[in-house]
Order: structure tokens, then sequence, then C-alpha cells
């Protein structure tokens, strides 16, 4: 009995949680989740797999030829300049992801057009500091008023030349040559390190 009881503390405990439900039949099953909680689960390690940020990243260039930039503010990659992205919000198609990210961290809006995607990992003294999966997005036409400063960033406009100084992150210089040489949409792997 002890250990029925113990069972049932427990089963109480996962449904208090919002990871398991009784169905209408009796039986238990995962919620959403807990299959999501399941699904980054090794069962090797019964540990959680880390996984990649999926973001749209927006390569914006207005009537002047200059590109628009973002300067971080938060960590990882706290100083450095890139392309604005955002993270891609649960359920959420790509196109509004990237008008909705462009809009909040800029002020702007844009034609996007989707160029490719990727995966872009970065390493800084030996260890992994971003990892990502993006969507790009080539932006042209913006209007609007650019919100330069916010509590994440510092946004600004500059040519493609000032993008091989240090304080730029140095996915940005291949992502534009790639957009450049590439009339299809493109997948590529990138790996830094700083």
């Amino acid at each position: 009995a002890v250990e029925g009881n113990l069972f049932m503390y427990h089963l109480r405990q996962l449904i208090g949680q919002g990871w398991v439900k009784k169905r209408s039949d009796g039986r238990y099953e995962l919620t959403a989740t807990g299959q999501l909680y399941a699904d980054k689960l090794s069962l090797k390690t019964f540990a959680l797999r880390a996984q990649p940020k999926i973001v749209t990243l927006i390569a914006c260039q207005n009537q002047n030829g200059e590109w628009l930039f973002y300067r971080r503010k938060r960590q990882p990659l706290m100083g450095l300049c890139g392309f604005p992205y955002g993270k891609v919000h649960e359920g959420e198609k790509i196109q509004a992801s990237a008008k909705r990210e462009l809009q909040e961290k800029t002020g702007l809006t844009a034609e996007l057009k989707h160029r490719g995607d990727g995966y872009i990992w970065i390493y800084q003294d030996g260890g992994l500091v971003s990892e990502v999966l993006f969507h790009l997005f080539a932006g042209t036409n913006p209007t609007g008023t650019l919100k330069k400063k916010t509590p994440i960033g510092t946004c600004f406009w500059a040519k493609a030349e000032k993008m091989s100084g240090p304080d730029f992150i140095p996915s940005g210089k291949d992502l534009m040559e790639l957009m450049n040489t590439q009339k299809d949409h493109f997948f590529v792997e990138l790996t830094y390190n700083l």
C-alpha cells in the first residue's frame, strides 16, 4: 500500500504541475507541456538537452545603401553589432516573426524576403557562448522612425565596409556575402571563435 500511495502522491504532483492529465476513459496521459519536456529529455543521461535558439535575422538596407545594425546591450555578445534579430515565438510563423521583430527592435517596417537559413555557433575562450538556428530575411524599402536606443540595444545605419571591424559579430559579413552571391534560398552552417 505504501508504494501505491507514493505513486499516487507523485501522480498528483505531475497533474498539479500541468504535465499529466486524466482522460475521460480514466487513463492518464502527458499534456502538451509534459510532451515538450519529454521531447527535450535525454533518456541516456536524464538531463534536459539545450536546444539552439530559433531566430529571425533581418538584413535591411536603406535607399542610401546603408545597412541596419544593432549593438547588443545584453549577453551573450554584449557590445557587439550585427543585424537585428529576435526569437521566434511558440506557434508563430517565421515571416510574422521577422515583421514583428523588425518593428519591436527598430520601429521600422520593410518589405521582407526570406533569403536563407542556417546555424551559427560562436565560441569564446574555448566555450560555446551562442548557438542559433536562424531564418535570414532581406529587408528593403524601410519606413517608419528608427528607434535608436532600446533597453536591449542601439540601432544605427552604416555602410557594409564597417562590418570588418572588431565591434561586429563575424557572421554578418559572411551572411551579406551569401545574399550577394546566392540567387536562390541558401542553407549554411557557420562557426566562429572570438
